[in-house]
């Protein structure tokens, strides 16, 4: 087998788990769509704020520091976390590998690709090449998640 025919069943797999853990709450899709978006930000604003306390702290501003550090943690320990849960986001080890090859394979492939693209073809040469570097990082990651799953498969703990 090539490495894109395998590439194609692993994603499947990867897609079909992830929309079976998300539906595992037997939410409507508006619900669920809004869950995601919710995890989303939720994901975004508590690394942004670790990055705004790693600034403020830089700046000798320690009082904001702290508060940026403790709205980060209630961001991921409390609201990300609880509707992590809510989505059936985490499963067994198996499952949660094929769910990262999959994504991996997608920031690598697609994502990071096409964005190289338009931003080259915008002119935007600096920003394509951060892309173009993500996507090569991205495939490393792809290649030891797919290691450590083709490890597990001799492996009958989940």
């Amino acid at each position: 087998m090539t490495r894109k025919s395998l590439a194609i069943p692993v994603l499947v797999l990867a897609v079909a788990i992830s929309s079976a853990a998300i539906g595992a709450a037997a939410m409507s899709g508006p619900t669920r769509q809004d869950l995601l978006a919710a995890m989303k930000d939720e994901a975004f604003s508590h690394l942004r704020y670790k990055m705004f306390a790693g600034q403020a702290r830089k700046n000798g501003n320690v009082p904001l520091a702290e508060l940026f550090e403790k709205v980060a943690d209630a961001e991921f320990n409390k609201h990300f976390k609880e509707q992590a849960e809510l989505a059936g986001l985490v499963r067994g080890d198996k499952e949660n590998l094929a769910a990262a090859i999959s994504d991996e394979y997608l920031e690598t492939m697609k994502m990071y690709a096409d964005m190289s693209k338009r931003a080259e073809a915008a002119g935007d040469d600096a920003v394509a090449r951060h892309f173009a570097a993500a996507a090569e990082d991205e495939g490393e990651h792809h290649k030891a998640f797919k290691a450590m799953l083709a490890k597990k498969s001799g492996d009958a703990s989940n």
